[in-house]
């Protein structure tokens, strides 16, 4: 992880580079810039010099956002870049019009450490930045890694923004999300049980976070051992996305196969059954019929026919699933590998043992 200094100082070089955007010495900032990263985003950036308003700010902190992480990502491949950042970032400091209004536009400290700067590791832009690390180390794999990362951010972000904030509540999501992740879906469970009420009361409980929290709940219930409630809270939550969002959209569907699978875990293998096979024709229409979520609907389908006492059925819609997989996937591919053992198995239960040996 890097050190709070160095997440400061990306943090400030991302303000930087938008700041730098909307003036006159663009020119020069850019040829210093892109010699130490690349161009990237900066002929975007440079759009801003014109904007104004209200949009024009929304835009200008996304894109501040962007390059924070992408300054952080270079510090963390390559720490010999540190002092030509800082070098960087303080003629582009020094060029800005003293009007330029920048959260991040303080005088450094004499020695260039970026935790000397007005901003501070402290600042939201840098706690912005430490929840793009952290969340780009799980996305790369290491869920305990981000989890860690996570349980650090969450006090720091109560401290300065509050308990409430939405970033708080975000990084509280992110912790819960990434507890279960590396394994411990009971953990996960009951932090998603604590942070949904505080969601509902302050972002409202249609809001799309809150849902994904509701989301959230519901599967790692599920994961911990209890189907049952799993069930349970897809049931109310798709209620809530069909209102909210239609009922073809992908959040309604997604909440629509997971209402299936886990009637299914809680033992009710024909009413899953039933519901998967009303999913199917919706998916296959939406997104085609080789889809992967379609082919998936599909999966889940032939799985509790079986389960619900049809073995010769799930065995021909297992066989027919087989090409689209080999053909979408790959012969290798592990979900299509998967397919071929539920052949093998249901074939088996359907009477063919031969068969499933061969």
């Amino acid at each position: 992880m890097l050190r709070e200094s160095l997440l400061a100082l990306a943090a400030l070089a991302g303000q930087m580079v938008v700041d730098a955007a909307a003036t006159d010495g663009w020119a020069t900032a850019e040829h210093g810039y892109a010699q130490l990263l690349g161009r990237g985003d900066a002929e975007q950036t440079k759009q801003l010099a014109g904007a104004t308003g209200a949009d024009s700010e929304l835009i200008r902190t996304a894109l501040a956002g962007r390059w924070a992480g992408r300054w952080a990502d270079l510090l963390e491949e390559n720490p010999d870049a540190e002092a030509e950042l800082r070098a960087l970032v303080q003629q582009s400091q020094a060029a800005l019009p003293a009007e330029t209004p920048s959260a991040f536009s303080h005088a450094a400290s004499a020695n260039g450490d970026a935790s000397a700067y007005a901003a501070g590791p402290e600042h939201p832009g840098a706690l912005a930045t430490r929840s793009e690390l952290a969340y780009s180390i799980g996305l790369a794999g290491d869920a305990a890694g981000a989890r860690d990362q996570f349980a650090a951010l969450v006090p720091v972000a109560e401290r300065v923004l509050g308990p409430e904030h939405p970033d708080t509540l975000a990084a509280r999501a992110s912790l819960a999300y990434w507890t279960g992740q590396a394994g411990d879906a009971a953990a996960a469970r009951t932090q998603f049980a604590a942070l949904l009420p505080v969601a509902e009361r302050v972002l409202g409980p249609e809001h799309p976070d809150t849902l994904i929290n509701r989301h959230n709940l519901a599967n790692f219930a599920g994961y911990a051992g209890d189907a049952a409630a799993a069930r349970d809270q897809y049931a109310i939550l798709l209620r809530v996305r069909e209102r909210v969002f239609g009922a073809d959209s992908p959040d309604t569907l997604v909440a629509r196969f997971n209402l299936a699978y886990w009637t299914g875990r809680a033992g009710d293998a024909v009413a899953a059954r039933d519901q998967f096979a009303a999913l199917l024709p919706v998916r296959a229409r939406i997104y085609g019929a080789e889809h992967p979520d379609t082919l998936a609907a599909r999966e889940e389908l032939a799985y509790w026919t079986g389960c619900a006492g049809a073995a010769a059925t799930a065995r021909d819609q297992f066989a027919a699933l087989l090409p689209s997989y080999e053909r979408v996937l790959g012969p290798e591919h592990a979900d299509t590998l998967a397919v071929w053992y539920q052949l093998a198995h249901w074939t088996a239960l359907a009477g063919g043992e031969a068969a499933a040996h061969d």
